[in-house]
């Protein structure tokens, strides 16, 4: 008969492979206690395997039997850093921080499997030979400033027993370790010579009932788990159920996301984190906790230049003192920063801009200023390296100033967060013995990286539903267990051999990941006492992740196929609904607006928009709603469109007319456009010196300068003599009671008397087919045309590109041959209709300003105008027409 739970007494220790399961197991034998009728009982020593290491450690160095500190994680990969990268040549061209971590796990198994005993550098390569020196060198520095790396703790600990160091207790009893190291069984035997029983607690004795389920993909496999938890626990309130996950890291936010959905559905609203309802055993990484992340963001003003979008981070976070008062504003000087264009800023450029802004402007922020001209004052007192408690103490002062962690209450999950930064940072100080000193740069690097190898779980209560990984189930005892992932490629997993150490050597020993047969051994260990853990055990696998056909694992092929209910069907099916597209849908008002001004803004744009959406129209250019733009860190199409435009007006500024063109030839040409094309750049340069640095500015006149005298040389071609009658002109157009601005850029007087109204294009694909749609989708030289219908010739759109098609006009004209490219308007009984051309322009275009005027509103949706639409989070159609094909 094996130890059983309720026979623990202070006589005895409890050892588990795991926190989790310590957890687990005190928790059952408390309930135990109060089950009898005790209202006061003892403490069971129950602990992990690791904790019960560190106890011994700290017993011996009571005694002063060793004078050793012993390495936290953090330290211990740090200090295998130092080690590498302080070795030869060939060894800095490697990672330092992914070499010490491949380091530190090869060196915890040639400790715990004792491998120093073997020729490792006989049996392994070149790696096995430079890890080996790494040892040395690690070692080296160990016994040097008498450090204590945790590998080394079994090693210890045995010979403390051995030596009757250490105060034992009667009987050990271990649960969970499905094998025992050859470490951990010279522990195990040195505590028997002692006099110390030991004995092993096997966990749950169940004769499952067994299924196996197929789902189409993972997310469906996923909701499957929550849909049966979820009805289980309808009919059992009390039931204890576990889902086993053995990809639980990478799927721990599909499985935050869809439990949430199907199990809890009703937080998606509250937008809550908090519930009581399932619990995920592994968590989230520190540093991408929102609490900490923004901390960081504040911390690294500290460095000068940031990225934009980390300070706009920092400007709309509520972790920020004064947040309260000034959100509305910082969310403003946001949008303000990003209309720069500049992807870095500092606290002084943020200090300049703020400045700029008067007590009436909306994005006026005393507050922020305060606190950014203290952080600059800091700024000056940095020293150029510190120790790390220095650190630490200018971190936390940054903060301070910054008025961390904002000026609302924390709520449960937060407060813990703060609690377990506030440890990081002591964490940190503690880097000191490895490292005594760093540049900033260095140390924020280490915090954030820190922060980043911290996993954060918060303390919740007991939930009914479990979601952890196999390790972690292993010694659980459910009432029921759902195995997600049980298909052939991850269950059991894939062998990963530690890199540094010989191959053959870890096969021949058995250890852990080490090949396909170990990993089926533990696989099909683990999968059994699983299965005498809970009285129901369902398996699930997907049919195909992507083109890859998945089949069940071997080790749950055998059992039965069950069907499974569909979680859809369940009491949080009308919410899913609500999130999803349904087909159905039920008839409402037609939505519409006041009418504008008649000072509306947006010109021919606006009415392009109310062409392609009404919606579109009112929320872009009544209610300015528009997308935040992104920080620039090359020049953009727009940018370099800008430029071609600014430069031709420059050169026709100073050719003025066709006769004077035709005087010119290539070489003059080239003297006369490229200075221009230098000054157009150097003007740029001064607006964004950041992009438009010496360099690149030579290397662009160029490209400049030969795609300018390509376009001349298509503007020769025209059959017409021209002059300049305007650059850039701005003109105004009555409609419905608006007053529309248009601008050309370019209006030429030809030789007839009319006008040729010209637009710049850039881009790749240049069609002027929106001119004739039945909305009129491209209305703005449509629109400008109207305001001299008499005197108009041509509408043209001039393609200035250099690629395949190269440059030429594309456009519509009164005359025939007006240039290449250029149609001549008919109407349908072809005799010439450029005057029924400008009817129809003004019908439309009446047509689109009346819609303006009256208010329409209601969206128009289709894939063209939805595509590239930013307005998607107020329309909500898109998701409409994506999941409708025949739209």
């Amino acid at each position: 008969m094996s130890w059983t739970l309720d026979v623990l007494d202070e006589r005895g220790t409890l050892l588990t492979v795991n926190n989790r399961l310590a957890m687990e197991l005190r928790s059952r034998y408390d309930r135990m206690q109060v089950e009898t009728g005790r209202k006061v009982w003892p403490s069971a020593d129950i602990l992990p395997w690791n904790a019960w290491l560190q106890r011994q450690y700290q017993q011996l160095l009571d005694r002063g039997y060793v004078q050793s500190d012993l390495l936290s994680p953090a330290q211990e990969a740090l200090l295998w850093e130092d080690v590498i990268a302080a070795q030869d040549t060939t060894a800095q061209l490697l990672r330092p921080a992914a070499a010490a971590e491949a380091a530190r796990s090869a060196y915890a198994l040639l400790c715990e499997w004792q491998l120093q005993d073997h020729p490792l550098d006989l049996l392994g390569g070149d790696e096995t030979r430079r890890f080996l020196q790494w040892v040395k060198r690690f070692e080296q520095r160990l016994s040097r400033q008498r450090l204590l790396s945790g590998a080394r703790l079994p090693a210890l600990v045995t010979e403390a027993i051995e030596q009757g160091r250490l105060t034992l207790p009667q009987y050990i009893v271990h649960s969970g370790f499905d094998t025992l190291s050859p470490a951990q069984e010279a522990l195990f035997g040195a505590l028997q010579e002692a006099g110390c029983h030991i004995d092993e607690h096997q966990g749950g004795e169940h004769v499952a009932t067994l299924g196996r389920v197929a789902a189409e993909e993972a997310d469906a496999e996923i909701r499957m788990a929550a849909g049966w938890a979820l009805d289980i626990l309808r009919d059992r309130p009390d039931a204890r159920l576990g889902i086993v996950s053995p990809d639980i890291a990478r799927q721990r936010l599909d499985l935050q996301r869809l439990f949430t959905e199907v199990v809890t559905p009703g937080n998606l609203l509250a937008n809550s984190a908090e519930q009581s309802m399932f619990n995920i055993s592994i968590g989230q990484a520190l540093g991408e906790c929102p609490l900490f992340a923004h901390a960081l963001l504040g911390i690294g003003l500290l460095r000068g230049r940031q990225d934009l979008r980390d300070v706009g981070q920092l400007l709309r976070s509520p972790f920020i003192g004064g947040h309260a008062d000034e959100w509305e504003q910082r969310a403003l000087l946001d949008a303000a920063l990003r209309e720069d264009g500049l992807p870095e800023t500092d606290p002084g450029w943020l200090i300049h801009r703020l400045n700029r802004f008067d007590s009436s402007d909306g994005r006026h922020c005393p507050d922020l200023v305060t606190r950014l001209e203290d952080i600059q004052r800091l700024r000056q007192e940095l020293p150029g390296n510190a120790g790390t408690a220095s650190w630490v103490d200018l971190f936390q002062r940054v903060l301070g100033i910054l008025g961390w962690p904002g000026d609302n209450a924390l709520d449960s999950h937060e407060f813990q967060q703060h609690e377990r930064i506030r440890r990081l940072f002591s964490e940190f100080a503690e880097l000191g013995k490895i490292r005594p000193r760093m540049r900033l740069g260095e140390a924020i690097g280490r915090l954030r990286k820190l922060a980043a190898d911290t996993l954060f779980q918060p303390r919740t209560p007991p939930a009914p539903i479990q979601i952890l990984g196999p390790l972690e189930a292993a010694g659980m005892e459910f009432d029921a267990i759902w195995l997600l992932g049980m298909d052939d490629q991850n269950w059991p997993p894939a062998p990963v051999p530690n890199p540094l150490l010989p191959a053959a050597l870890q096969r021949d020993l058995g250890l852990p990941h080490a090949s396909a047969a170990r990993e089926l051994e533990f696989a099909t260990a683990l999968t059994r006492r699983l299965t005498r853990s809970a009285r129901q055990v369902m398996a699930s696998h997907v049919r195909a992740d992507g083109e890859q056909e998945r089949r069940p694992s071997a080790l749950t092929r055998d059992w039965p196929m069950l069907p499974i209910g569909d979680p859809a069907a369940g009491p949080s099916a009308a919410l899913r609904k609500a999130f999803a597209v349904t087909g159905v849908t039920e008839p409402m008002p037609m939505p519409d607006a006041d009418g504008p001004t008649a000072e509306q803004r947006g010109g021919a744009m606006l009415l392009g928009a109310q062409a392609r959406c009404p919606f579109a129209a009112v929320a872009t250019y009544r209610l300015q709603a528009r997308p935040l733009q992104e920080p620039q860190h090359a020049p953009d199409a727009a940018q370099s469109g800008s430029l071609v435009h600014e430069l031709l007006q420059r050169v026709w500024q100073v050719l003025g007319d066709s006769d004077t063109l035709a005087r010119h030839d290539t070489d003059s040409l080239r003297q006369l456009v490229a200075p221009l094309a230098t000054a157009t750049l150097d003007d740029q340069g001064r607006r964004r010196p950041d992009l438009y640095t010496p360099g690149f500015r030579a290397i662009e006149a160029e490209r400049l300068t030969g795609l300018i005298i390509d376009w001349l040389d298509t503007e020769r071609g025209r059959a017409q003599a021209f002059s300049i009658e305007a650059l850039e002109q701005d003109r105004t157009v009555e409609l419905a009671g608006l007053r529309l601005h248009t601008r050309a850029d370019r209006v030429d007087r030809l030789r007839d008397g009319g006008l040729a109204i010209i637009d710049y294009k850039t881009g790749r694909n240049v069609s002027n087919e929106g001119w004739f749609d039945e909305r009129l989708s491209e209305p703005q030289l449509p629109l400008y045309c109207l305001a001299d219908p008499g005197e108009v010739r041509a509408a043209l759109l001039a393609r200035v590109r250099a690629d395949e098609r190269g440059c030429g006009f594309v456009g519509t004209s009164r005359d025939e041959d007006f240039a290449p490219g250029v149609e001549a308007a008919y109407r349908q009984d072809d005799e010439p209709g450029w005057s029924a051309l400008l009817q129809q322009w003004q019908q439309a275009l009446q047509e689109l300003a009346d819609e303006v005027s009256s208010g329409r509103a209601d969206p128009t949706p289709s894939i063209q105008a939805c595509r590239y639409c930013s307005l998607g989070p107020l329309c909500r159609v898109r998701e409409m027409l994506e999941g409708n094909d025949s739209d």
